[in-house]
């Protein structure tokens, strides 16, 4: 039941963010052509590979900074938030991520958006790169971030209780 939950709340965000003037058949039918040529290409579930690339790009971290008008104190020195996005923004910005950098290409959309979704299921898209350079920004600034609580997630040591694939989407290789 879950599962089918996602799938209806990928499927009616993805037609949403499609759709930018128009009627909404027009954005239905290209999500249903999309899905038709995952299954050509790949020959497997093309659902299964619409949640699995959303599940990759899906940051799972936003930096709020807090303006000089609301701070308490009128210091030169930026203060950020660190906060954990709901399961519907991430879903949002990953699709919101795709889409964007599929209109960015130059040919044809619907080849666009099946490049970009199956470059993300190997990891080398720019929307990857964005995703990445979100969790740079957030390691860069770990300094100036107000809930240490939410960053120690990030400097988790070896001994702690997230097992490795859950640690690398939160901690990034020092360049």
């Amino acid at each position: 039941m879950e599962l089918n939950d996602q799938n209806n709340l990928i499927r009616n965000l993805f037609i949403k963010m499609l759709l930018k003037k128009g009627k909404k058949s027009i954005a239905e039918n290209l999500y249903n052509n999309i899905l038709i040529e995952l299954r050509k290409k790949t020959k497997q579930k093309p659902l299964f590979i619409l949640i699995k690339t959303i599940d990759i790009l899906a940051p799972k971290l936003k930096l709020i900074n807090v303006p000089v008008s609301k701070r308490r104190t009128r210091k030169r020195k930026n203060k950020y938030f660190l906060m954990f996005l709901n399961k519907e923004k991430q879903i949002k910005d990953a699709i919101n991520w795709m889409l964007s950098f599929s209109r960015k290409r130059k040919t044809n959309f619907l080849k666009n958006i099946l490049n970009e979704i199956l470059s993300t299921l190997n990891n080398k898209s720019k929307s990857i790169v964005k995703r990445d350079d979100i969790y740079i920004e957030v390691q860069k600034l770990r300094y100036n971030i107000k809930f240490n609580t939410t960053v120690n997630l990030l400097d988790k040591d070896d001994n702690s209780n997230f097992s490795k694939k859950k640690k690398n989407k939160y901690l990034l290789l020092n360049k």
